[in-house]
């Protein structure tokens, strides 16, 4: 079959609902990230502590891990539009909560509904796109299946930063997003389906509790690849509001909204780069460049230099992208096409499950310990997560 015939072979309005996915999952992500940069303005407005803006990661890290281990695969037994218009809902109750937004439990509950409506974005919606596009435009639903969350993500945090310097009623960019979300809600039924009962729902609600055979031996590997990048990642969705204001004197959210964007979307650009090095040259350069960043980054925080931190943000988060690109990359090259789905779902929740248990210890050492000691034992345990794949690497290169 050519790709004319491919193309034409797709459903009607197929692009259309390319579309509509695409922006249900950049908006979805958009809404996760807008409250980072406000964390500092809710500590003096609601009393929260270091310590309760450190747990709203693991709240949000407990709602993606609840959907992703219990329902990863739940939109091939409802349908890609069900699940996708659910990640909506979920969404937009997220927003309610923000414009409502009274105590530290509240703000907690909010980001554990946000982390629920991303993880059925990145299980579902990401599919729906990729299913929506013809192999004429495969590429394009590639690239927002891969990165749309990074766009959203950056999208939330500048934009909430930039809005910061002409007004304080921040429950209007999230009440803006919610109008988007719905908007998007109803736009779904003039969209194709494009799974119909593909699995029962007995197996879709199935705990993801076994990992195929053949890719045992590389489940080191990729597990301390999105460990240690996501551990490091986590630190600045959570963290990084009250670290640009203890360190780099931070007075709106402007500055952590860079800080955060910065760690996160230049990690887009490592996939390209990783697929000209190869899998191997990539993941042990990325490393190496990697946690000379890290340690970088610490001593600039230390010191209070702003422009050299987001500099090597920038750094971090292109080798970020190298390592996650080639760790992936070896899962896909050792499976059979039917089982990507399953194998993405398990390259995600291994990510998580690590990020978890790291960003949960985060939280206890925030009531103790300054920002710049706690980053420190991040990153020390980020290197010590990647210590089985390395060994492994070494072995297999024998």
């Amino acid at each position: 079959m050519g790709i004319d015939e491919q193309a034409t072979s797709q459903p009607p309005g197929a692009m259309r609902g390319a579309i509509v996915g695409t922006v249900a999952l950049v908006t979805v992500f958009a809404a996760a990230s807008a409250p980072i940069p406000l964390y500092a303005t809710w500590q003096q407005q609601l009393g929260l502590t270091a310590s309760d803006v450190s747990m709203t990661i693991v709240m949000y890290l407990f709602g993606v891990l609840s959907v992703l281990f219990f329902a990863g695969s739940l939109s091939d037994a409802s349908g890609r539009r069900p699940t996708a218009g659910a990640a909506l809902a979920c969404g937009v109750a997220g927003c309610l909560l923000f414009i409502g937004l009274s105590s530290g439990p509240m703000l907690q509950f909010a980001r554990f509904v946000q982390g629920v409506s991303c993880a059925l974005s990145m299980s579902a919606t990401s599919a729906f796109v990729i299913d929506c596009t013809s192999e004429r435009h495969r590429t394009f639903g590639m690239t927002i299946a891969s990165t749309g969350y990074l766009i959203g993500l950056t999208v939330g945090s500048l934009g909430i930063g930039f809005f910061a310097t002409v007004s304080t009623a921040y429950w209007q960019v999230f009440a803006v997003m919610a109008v988007i979300m719905l908007v998007t809600m109803l736009a779904l039924p003039f969209t194709p389906e494009t799974v119909h009962n593909r699995i029962t729902w007995k197996k879709a609600v199935k705990p993801m509790t076994h990992v195929p055979a053949h890719l045992r031996k590389l489940l080191p590997i990729v597990a301390g690849g999105y460990i240690s990048t996501w551990s490091v990642g986590f630190f600045f969705q959570s963290l990084s509001t009250p670290a640009s204001v203890d360190y780099f004197g931070a007075t709106d959210p402007l500055i952590p909204s860079l800080v955060l964007a910065l760690a996160m979307a230049p990690s887009a650009l490592g996939g390209p780069v990783s697929a000209r090095m190869g899998t191997r040259s990539s993941m042990i350069v990325g490393y190496i460049i990697m946690f000379g960043a890290i340690v970088a980054l610490g001593v600039c925080m230390v010191l209070g230099l702003l422009v050299p931190y987001l500099v090597l943000e920038v750094v971090f988060a292109v080798t970020t992208g190298m390592i996650l690109s080639s760790s992936l990359h070896m899962l896909i090259s050792a499976s059979t096409p039917q089982e990507n789905a399953s194998v993405v779902t398990l390259a995600n929740l291994t990510g998580y499950v690590g990020s978890t248990v790291v960003s949960t210890i985060q939280t206890g050492l925030t009531a103790t310990f300054d920002l710049a000691t706690v980053y420190a034992f991040i990153a020390l345990l980020a290197a010590i997560s990647i210590v089985p794949g390395c060994i492994s690497m070494a072995k297999h290169q024998r």
